[in-house]
């Protein structure tokens, strides 16, 4: 993915980034897409406006995972969001 860091609107919901996420990565339409933040799986209805005032580093960034996988952790590839 050419991007690392991502400023999106605070009233975009996890379900909307997914989706712009998965066409970034130009997955597969039967293909799931997963976000963790501190090894949770937020629900897609969350706000990012909630999710960042919740998990924010305190450098001020959220920082986020991705796996087409429903494992915990973070070890697979890395996003950043302000």
């Amino acid at each position: 993915m050419e991007k690392k860091k991502y400023l999106v609107p605070r009233d975009m919901s996890v379900g909307q980034f997914i989706h712009i996420l998965s066409l970034r990565l130009r997955l597969s339409p039967g293909k799931a897409l997963f976000v963790f933040v501190k090894n949770t799986l937020p629900q897609t209805a969350t706000l990012m406006d909630s999710l960042y005032e919740s998990f924010k580093e305190d450098d001020g960034f959220l920082y986020m995972c991705y796996s087409s996988e429903k494992t915990f952790g973070c070890a697979t590839k890395q996003i950043t969001q302000v």
